[in-house]
């Protein structure tokens, strides 16, 4: 016997499957068929109307949020610039004062160094002169130091 033989069951033979044939409806499982299907198209088209009608509530809902929130946003922001000016200007202050005091001692110095009573007058009289606006730019401060000071300088050249 060969391996073929033992293997072999008679598959060869060919079984027909004949197709259960279709159910046949009568008319009044046609009817009620149809009434059922129209009943559930309304359901569902109800409930398209509603799906329709909550995603435009939350549309509506999202929409106003939104404008909520860059209102929020925008106050935010308002806010941040009102602090931004608020710290700028105090440092401005703070700076404009240190400037002061240190221009007070330097007018002290100044006076410290002049050499009879003549020269401090001199030099009270032309410090005197810088009011604060001159003070706080330094454009403004530097061209008033050279008119100021030069009579200053010649007087120390001619000295020594």
């Amino acid at each position: 016997m060969s391996e073929n033989e033992i293997f072999d069951k008679g598959d060869n033979i060919e079984v027909k499957v004949e197709p259960k044939p279709k159910r046949k409806l009568t008319e009044k499982q046609l009817e009620n068929l149809k009434k059922g299907r129209e009943k559930m198209a309304l359901k569902r088209a109800k409930e398209r109307e509603k799906t329709d009608v909550k995603a435009s509530k939350q549309h509506q809902k999202i929409k106003s949020t939104g404008v909520a929130k860059k209102r929020a946003t925008i106050k935010e922001i308002n806010k941040r610039k009102e602090d931004d000016i608020l710290s700028r200007l105090m440092k401005k202050e703070k700076d404009n004062e240190e400037r002061s005091t240190l221009f007070e001692e330097l007018k002290v110095k100044c006076y410290g160094t002049a050499k009879n009573v003549k020269e401090y007058n001199q030099m009270k009289q032309a410090l005197e002169g810088i009011d604060d606006s001159i003070l706080h730019d330094d454009a403004k401060l530097k061209a008033h130091a050279k008119k100021v000071l030069e009579p200053f300088k010649k007087m120390q050249t001619i000295k020594e």
